[in-house]
């Protein structure tokens, strides 16, 4: 197991049980104590977890990274900014195409929009509440099927994966919680971010739809480089949005 795998899972076992000690991740991970030592030191440094006596927690600064609010929370944040998002990021698609529509509450203002393209699309979603509307507007839709994340109501695990692994979709619009030129698509969950991860390398066309506290944010887990899809945001004179334009096509919502 390579570095980086056994960080992750080291991390994963911390988020469920808050304290894990170096003989339970060494016999885990079936690496040598010093090793798992040696782990904990370099994730130290990057401020993940903090050491106590014979093991690790997580990081008070980073447990925070990785709270995400629930739907509700959500609901009432930005809802300006996520309507002028989603009658851009609209204008993108074309009729006839099949679409992946990500969960979320800024993808979820994409519902009735849809139902107006011309020929119909078909979707594909990750979520139950979107794939409920959907069919309320004669959009033909397909749910993915796993288990539901009870504060996003976002289908994710291995299995949700390997259905999306066995589609393609003309585009693909994705909410995402953190955007930098430096860090990427980030995201504070880990198994939400492979279901985005999955779906980028299905789509021709990747598409996150971000407001503006979403820019300069970092989060949990990276999903991807930022060059492997378009953003499409709301005005704002970040200056982090100058280094991302650098890298990829950002479109520009007008209020």
């Amino acid at each position: 197991m390579i570095i980086v795998e056994r960080h992750e899972k080291i991390l994963a076992l911390l988020e469920k049980r808050q304290q894990a000690s170096v003989s339970e991740l060494s016999d885990l991970l079936l690496v040598s104590p010093a090793t798992i030592r040696r782990d904990l030191a370099d994730l130290e440094k990057l401020g993940q977890v903090t050491r106590v006596h014979g093991g690790a927690i997580l990081s008070e600064q980073y447990a925070s990274q990785m709270h995400e609010q629930t739907i509700n929370e959500k609901q009432s944040l930005h809802q300006e900014e996520k309507q002028v998002i989603a009658q851009q990021a609209a204008l993108q698609m074309r009729g006839g195409e099949t679409i992946y529509l990500d969960a979320g509450t800024t993808t979820a203002c994409l519902i009735p929009l849809l139902a107006q393209v011309v020929p119909k699309v078909t979707v594909v979603t990750n979520s139950v509440n979107h794939a409920a509307k959907l069919a309320d507007l004669s959009v033909a839709v397909m749910v993915i099927g796993g288990s539901v994340k009870l504060s996003t109501n976002a289908v994710i695990g291995s299995n949700a994966v390997q259905q999306i692994q066995q589609l393609q979709f003309d585009r693909s619009f994705l909410g995402i919680n953190g955007v930098t030129a430096e860090a990427g698509l980030t995201t504070p969950d880990m198994e939400e971010a492979a279901m985005k991860r999955a779906v980028m390398a299905q789509s021709r066309k990747n598409y996150v739809l971000a407001d503006d506290s979403k820019i300069g944010a970092v989060n949990f887990v990276k999903v991807n480089d930022v060059n492997e899809a378009v953003l499409v945001t709301n005005q704002t004179d970040q200056s982090e949005l100058e280094a991302i334009r650098k890298q990829t096509q950002v479109i520009i919502s007008e209020a």
